[in-house]
């Protein structure tokens, strides 16, 4: 028979000031048994925050820029009990109705928040983690993707958003990956090539198996030879980026010739 934790090390994750603010003031209400040791305002930070502090539970958003919930539980080592907070409404979460997961529908309140206290030993004896992964794949894969409008980048000890809108375009080399901006800026970036195609959707464009291009700054675009093209960017360097000959036909499309 497991022991009951005494007190819960408690790590919440979600990208809106005034959710976090909220979530706080009703945990401190549970101080017996709850213990804040961190937040997170995306799914990057809360990744990095899950694997070094090791909580006992997190409060965790579904929907974050940089990494979704899971996401997150996907690619940590460490696994805690998750306690899912959502603005989704029931009938969106049938999924979650099992013992061993718990959520919360948005706006957060005190007597939610009791609950979810009391189910908190089942929740620990119970937790599985390809259970989890499992049951928040079903999840996500009903509700639609939040729209993303800014990259994470760490510089440093803090967090920068650079805004999607100013992204000329990502180039990969090696394991690495680079932002760059409309002004001329460099970022280093920690999602891979293919994940980025995936989360940004249309707006970009795979012209080389090591460029992702925002189409919405491609200036110019010219034949070059061996089913080549030259695409001109509309940034501060004019740049001019070669497409690969395995991706003439996307380029073709969206030239509409």
């Amino acid at each position: 028979m497991t022991t009951p934790i005494s007190k819960y090390r408690t790590l919440i994750a979600d990208d809106e000031q005034p959710a976090r603010d909220r979530l706080k003031k009703l945990l401190a209400e549970h101080a017996d048994q709850i213990e804040l040791i961190g937040e997170a305002v995306n799914g990057l930070e809360c990744l990095e925050l899950i694997d070094r502090l090791k909580p006992d539970l997190v409060f965790l958003d579904i929907q974050m820029p940089g990494l979704n919930g899971f996401e997150v539980l996907q690619q940590t080592s460490h696994t805690p009990v998750v306690i899912f907070c959502t603005a989704y409404d029931e009938f969106a979460l049938q999924a979650f109705e099992t013992n061993s997961i718990d959520y919360i529908v948005k706006p957060i309140k005190a007597e939610r928040i009791q609950k979810s206290i009391e189910k908190l030993d089942s929740l620990k004896r119970h937790s599985d983690k390809q259970e989890l992964l499992r049951i928040i794949e079903s999840y996500i894969s009903q509700t639609p993707k939040k729209e993303i409008t800014s990259i994470p980048v760490k510089l440093g000890d803090r967090m920068l958003f650079v805004r999607i809108e100013d992204v000329s375009y990502f180039s990969a080399e090696e394991k690495y990956v680079t932002i760059f901006t409309k002004d001329g800026k460099t970022y280093l970036c920690d999602f891979p090539l293919k994940s980025l195609g995936e989360k940004l959707g249309d707006g970009f464009l795979r012209i080389h198996r090591s460029l992702l291009v925002n189409v919405s700054r491609i200036k110019e675009i010219n034949k070059h030879f061996n089913s080549c093209f030259i695409i001109k960017i509309d940034d501060v360097a004019q740049t001019k980026l070669q497409s690969g000959r395995g991706y003439y036909e996307q380029v073709k499309r969206l030239m509409e010739i």
